[in-house]
């Protein structure tokens, strides 16, 4: 790049290193594809879940990798001045020419530090600012040089909030499809099920798979529905509980708490359902596609941009049970609607989802951010 005689140095910051949970697959997918003579890559955890298990990983591919408060863990004033004396780590680790940050908060106090020590700040949006303050979402996004989204809907969302089309830049995510497509043996499954992968909050709707269960229990009585995902509700998975063993089900709704072994429990499911009432993406749904696995989603705006209803997947309305049911039927009861579906998939999943072409966006937006000095 012009002006650049060295590799540029690119700080990118994280919530973790939780190999079961994002951003780590996307943070695996930048270190392994961003090309290293032209890039420093040097990763920073705001916490330590996970870095045992994936720092030998980095400091294989060459990658510094460390673990520091880029932000305040928590809002008191403690909180802050801890976050604020570990900078000087994170500087001992520069300097850097880009901050690029895939952490999932609204706050922009990474933003503005990262400003004030003269680094190009991009950060990745990946939600549609569930549980976030709209006001301190905004200043992150006036202190941002680029805002990478991930989807039409989180582009929407920020344009909806006043953010310069300049700034946005949508780049899907991605995996790799070889990786998905060959890994794993897969053991002959014990009994059928369907797998829900998700955490456990209340917009997830968990409540509309246990019901829909119900409706298909006598029709197909070895049927079970394996619930996979981190807890950020405890209240709401008790209700989950008692709603399950209300329904007679208690023996046949099975609650995993989250697995490193997501895409092996794919291989071997009848179904991935997902009924979010809100969702800016889908990632699950494009993990399922690019192992063979016939996706359910609700039809809400991340995935209708992801599934072409009846070619790549099925759509149903928001909580209707019936209509989740009826689906589930039709894919139990038909290999050929199942293979269609699988085909369609896929190859929409390696022509749009390959963790080769996210990266190489990403590599673009570094560069334009570089050679534009930043401008919006």
């Amino acid at each position: 790049m012009p002006g650049y005689s060295r590799p540029i140095r690119v700080l990118l910051t994280v919530p973790h290193l939780n190999r079961t949970a994002s951003p780590y697959r996307e943070t695996m997918a930048i270190a392994k594809h961003l090309p290293s003579d032209q890039f420093q890559l040097t990763i920073c955890a705001l916490r330590g879940q996970g870095f045992s298990e994936a720092a030998p990983l980095f400091e294989k591919l060459g990658i510094r990798c460390f673990i520091a408060p880029f932000r305040p863990t928590g809002r008191t004033l403690k909180h802050f001045m801890v976050s604020l004396r570990e900078q000087k780590t994170i500087d001992r680790y520069g300097p850097f020419d880009i901050q690029h940050s895939m952490d999932f908060t609204s706050s922009p106090f990474e933003a503005v530090l990262a400003r004030l020590r003269s680094r190009h700040f991009v950060y990745s949006q990946r939600n549609l600012n569930e549980n976030g303050h709209t006001s301190l979402l905004k200043i992150k996004t006036i202190c941002a040089h680029r805002i990478i989204t991930i989807s039409r809907t989180v582009s929407e969302f920020l344009l909806a909030e006043g953010v310069s089309p300049s700034t946005i830049r949508q780049i899907y995510l991605g995996l790799d499809i070889d990786h998905t497509e060959n890994g794993g043996q897969t053991e002959p499954r014990e009994y059928p099920y369907i797998l829900f992968v998700g955490q456990f909050e209340r917009r997830k709707r968990h409540q509309d798979a246990i019901r829909a269960l119900a409706l298909l229990k006598s029709e197909f009585p070895a049927l079970k529905l394996v619930l996979i995902g981190n807890t950020f509700d405890e209240q709401y998975v008790t209700e989950l509980r008692e709603l399950s063993n209300e329904l007679g089900l208690s023996e046949r709704v099975l609650f995993l708490g989250p697995r490193s072994d997501v895409l092996d429990l794919m291989r071997n499911a009848s179904a991935l359902l997902l009924c979010s009432e809100k969702e800016a993406f889908g990632w699950v749904l494009v993990e399922a596609m690019s192992v063979g696995l016939p996706v359910i989603s609700s039809a809400v705006d991340g995935p209708c941009e992801l599934i072409e209803h009846e070619k790549t997947g099925l759509l149903v309305p928001v909580g209707d049970i019936e209509a989740y049911a009826y689906q589930l039927r039709r894919l139990i009861n038909s290999g050929e609607l199942c293979d269609a579906l699988r085909a369609q998939a896929l190859a929409t999943v390696k022509e749009r989802h390959s963790a080769v072409a996210m990266v190489h966006n990403i590599q673009n937006v570094y560069m334009e951010v570089l050679s534009q000095g930043a401008s919006h």
